[in-house]
């Protein structure tokens, strides 16, 4: 993938064709001044490769992810290689510290602010009751919303999350068993397939991950990721109760305090 020279001077290029009073041109120019070395060495969670790749790629020269890539991706398993766009990553990076100072932790907002669940603790953890042991059988113990920092994608897709109060249960590896892969499946197939059918959007349409500890940027909440192609966007706002702006990557303008 092609690199600007600039980049290779760890700042990540300012798109020169962009209109001034474009909001993304706006992001842009503000994420442009960052210094990307800076953002590699101290980041608030893991970054793959790609990520490393993606924080020294100019938004103009990244590939967005087709229908194809994101089932292969995930038929191959290792969810490291799914990439954000060059901007919603380092906004993304530059979020979550300020989330971090703001609220203690990305958990910690996403629990006051998109979920409203109240924690419990004991001498141990901090934990969220839930009414039954088996994931997403009562509707009170899970909830359906939009990823606030969706992967790159081609349009025509939806990138949600299924948070879940009960815990699901994983291999040695971090991978879903395969009663949890069932259960998980189960609920998809009725809660998103037979929406879509309804809607004819039969077929190859549903993509679904969990991700391993390790590449997980909210790792106290239990949550499965979703990948729609072609679903009805009245349907996704019913189901989640939020619009397609209704999330951070499209609201959030960086902080350029102590830049």
């Amino acid at each position: 993938m092609y690199s600007s020279p600039a980049l290779n001077a760890n700042f990540a290029s300012i798109n020169p064709t962009a209109p001034s009073n474009d909001p993304l041109s706006q992001t842009f120019n503000m994420v442009g001044i960052i210094d990307v070395a800076e953002l590699t060495r101290n980041p608030p969670f893991e970054l793959s490769d790609a990520d490393k790749e993606v924080l020294n790629t100019a938004e103009e020269d990244f590939i967005p992810h087709t229908w194809e890539e994101i089932k292969a991706v995930i038929a191959g398993g290792d969810m490291s290689l799914l990439k954000r766009s060059p901007i919603d990553l380092r906004n993304y990076i530059l979020w979550t510290r300020e989330i971090r100072a703001k609220f203690g932790s990305a958990t910690n907002f996403i629990v006051q602010n998109r979920l409203q669940w109240k924690p419990e603790s004991n001498e141990s953890s901090t934990f969220f009751p839930y009414r039954n042991s088996t994931p997403f059988a009562d509707q009170s113990d899970y909830r359906i919303l939009r990823n606030d920092w969706p992967y790159g994608m081609t349009p025509g897709m939806v990138h949600l999350v299924i948070w879940s109060k009960t815990p699901i249960g994983v291999d040695e590896d971090g991978d879903p068993t395969p009663e949890s892969r069932q259960l998980i499946t189960e609920f998809i197939t009725r809660t998103f397939a037979a929406q879509m059918r309804q809607k004819k959007h039969s077929g190859d349409n549903i993509q679904w991950f969990k991700n391993r500890a390790k590449w997980q940027s909210v790792r106290a909440l239990e949550h499965i990721h979703v990948v729609l192609r072609d679903v009805d966007e009245d349907f996704v706002t019913a189901l989640t109760g939020q619009h397609p702006n209704d999330i951070n990557c499209k609201a959030y303008t960086p902080s350029m305090d102590g830049w």
